[in-house]
């Protein structure tokens, strides 16, 4: 992004990119957030101090999987954990309840939440296996064709008990390619212990949209004021 500050710290709408998504965490009905920081994480803590947030160190940037996992001291095996990006502030406290309420429903032992999209390049393909459960999350970079043809993209939130996967997190093997610990890896670490993962699609897909370049901080931005604009009609 070219910033000096931690991507999550740059602004919409005059506030960080994570306060739009604590917001929305609180609105679902979370009270405990933790936040994992790594890089600039003196400048995220010292940011939301006062807050009531919770904050793991990542010391290493590892991959997602290693995000997770330094929470673990922070987390009792009967807590329902739900993971979400700091950098997406367009989603709703109401699509976080959704996926909550469809890991509850359905005795999910890991829920995920998709979406369905025009252009899914970039995004990790939600394969299935019947209904509403998911076989396996490819990412596009080890996608053939068939699976590249598939428009259900994996958004980064998921919806766990922690006693059930930190043992999967903990044997996760790093990517042969980036040598990091990808957290997609779980849906196929539960599925290898006949566990059931379901899938949750979102209801509008523009939730999905992160900022991960200028161009993208832009759109954000514009959908963003286009909301606003409507909540004022």
């Amino acid at each position: 992004m070219g910033a000096q500050s931690p991507k999550v710290l740059l602004l919409l709408d005059g506030r960080p990119l994570l306060a739009h998504v604590v917001d929305s965490l609180r609105d679902a009905g979370i009270s405990r957030v933790i936040v994992v920081v790594g890089a600039g994480r003196d400048q995220v803590i010292s940011q939301f101090a006062g807050q009531g947030l919770e904050f793991a160190v990542q010391h290493e940037q590892k991959g997602t999987a290693d995000a997770v996992l330094a929470c673990s001291g922070l987390l009792g095996d009967d807590e329902v954990c739900v993971v979400v990006c700091g950098d997406m502030p367009l989603v709703t406290g109401r699509t976080v309840r959704k996926l909550i309420t469809a890991f509850h429903e359905r005795q999910a032992d890991v829920a995920v939440l998709t979406a369905v999209v025009d252009n899914p390049r970039g995004y990790g393909r939600i394969m299935r296996a019947a209904g509403d459960l998911v076989d396996r999350i490819v990412e596009e970079r080890d996608a053939d064709d068939h699976v590249r043809s598939t428009r259900e993209v994996n958004s980064g939130f998921y919806a766990f008990r922690w006693g059930k996967v930190q043992k999967v997190l903990q044997s996760i093997k790093p990517s042969p390619v980036s040598g990091e610990y990808y957290l997609t890896e779980m849906v196929s670490g539960i599925r290898a212990e006949h566990g059931q993962v379901v899938a949750v699609q979102m209801d509008d897909p523009k939730e999905l949209m992160g900022a991960n370049t200028p161009e993208q901080l832009g759109q954000v931005s514009a959908e963003f004021a286009r909301r606003r604009a409507d909540c004022r009609r």
